[in-house]
């Protein structure tokens, strides 16, 4: 479990670091509108849903799953480490889609890893312990790409810089994880045949997923709050170290959500990360300054990673360790889906009114929670 996390705080210093910085590439380095950011995210997400489903689906089937995630880790670097010679948004759009499904193949193995590495009883807090070593990278990551941006280094040096913790993540990952399923060649387990209770949480995951757009936007909305204060030069190294704050505070509840989520149940502490990301659109909406800013922060930092840790820890509860690679390719899929849904979406009410999007994202949202708390599918917290 350990050498999963340090392969993944590597693995996320490397592209938060590029992500911190992107949607301020796309529209202030490469002139494009925002419209373009939504695309770039959607179609990025969407392309690494369809691969999550089939590489947790094979992974079930294979004794060399962990070679297989090695190579996404691989693929997911190379991809980011080509927009040091993008020149248009249309390249950004290929570089970010090839890196994320490097992301795609990886996701459901490590996951499947992890899970099958601890009692039932422990998933929340093994899927929590993971999450703050995520958002650990996620801190060092944007902390580089501020720092650098504050020393009058361009965007192109941060995407320079962030090939160390990708080369990194694939050999931490290769060399000190182990596969917890060993022997020969697995029995493939029937075709998608998980349980039912599995299918009735993706009602909720994919209502949520279609309206929890990337968060680009918050930075980008970051920007728009500071900018009559600040100029814009200063607001946006300010909206970067809001990217650095929010992954700050979600290293800090990750842990205590998963230990309390083994203690109460996976379910509510799920609902609650929904609601928590309606509460974050509400105040994008509304909200003006630092203080509004600071908000955001603790909301969107504490939402995302719990968000992640429930999802993946529930998940597990419910369907048996043959069958995990399949299920994490479910849900990894509907995530996708519903990324690329939401962040398209979310650009073109954009263009109207940011006001537009984050309404959207917090009605979803809140339909989501209500979902999951009349009907959970019923966790072994």
């Amino acid at each position: 479990m350990a050498g999963i996390g340090l392969a993944d705080l590597a693995a996320d210093s490397n592209y938060e670091m590029v992500l911190a910085v992107l949607p301020l590439f796309i529209t202030g380095g490469l002139g494009a509108p925002v419209f373009t950011v939504g695309l770039v995210e959607g179609v990025a997400d969407g392309s690494s849903a369809l691969i999550k489903v089939w590489s947790g689906w094979y992974s079930d089937r294979i004794a060399w799953r962990k070679r297989l995630a090695v190579g996404g880790y691989g693929a997911t670097g190379l991809g980011f480490a080509l927009l040091v010679a993008v020149a248009s948004w249309p390249q950004v759009l290929v570089s970010r889609a090839f890196a994320w499904v490097g992301r795609g193949l990886r996701q459901p193995i490590r996951q499947a890893m992890l899970a099958g590495s601890v009692d039932k009883r422990d998933l929340g807090k093994a899927f929590g312990f993971h999450e703050a070593m995520d958002t650990a990278g996620a801190i060092i990551g944007p902390a580089t790409a501020f720092i650098l941006l504050a020393t009058q280094h361009g965007f192109r040096t941060v995407f320079a810089v962030a090939i160390v913790p990708a080369v990194l993540a694939v050999v931490l990952f290769a060399v000190i994880t182990r596969d917890p399923r060993r022997g020969a060649k697995p029995a493939a387990p029937p075709d998608f045949k998980l349980p039912r209770p599995f299918w009735r949480l993706m009602v909720p995951v994919a209502v949520f997923g279609a309206g929890n757009f990337a968060t680009a936007f918050f930075t980008l909305r970051v920007v728009q709050m500071l900018q009559p204060e600040l100029g814009h030069t200063a607001a946006v190294a300010a909206a970067v170290g809001f990217y650095l704050a929010h992954n700050v505070v979600g290293t800090l509840v990750s842990f205590p959500a998963g230990w309390m989520a083994d203690r109460v149940g996976k379910s509510p502490v799920l609902a609650m990360a929904y609601a928590t990301f309606a509460a974050a659109c509400i105040v994008g909406m509304a909200g003006h300054g630092w203080i509004a800013v600071g908000l955001l922060a603790v909301l969107v930092g504490a939402e995302t990673p719990i968000v992640t840790a429930m999802e993946s820890s529930l998940s597990g509860s419910l369907v048996d360790e043959p069958r995990y690679g399949t299920a994490y390719g479910v849900l990894n899929g509907v995530n996708g889906a519903g990324d690329l849904a939401s962040s398209v979406l979310a650009g073109i009410l954009w263009m109207s009114s940011p006001a537009l999007a984050m309404g959207f994202g917090a009605g979803m949202s809140v339909a989501a929670s209500a979902i999951l708390w009349a009907r959970p599918p019923g966790d072994a917290a």
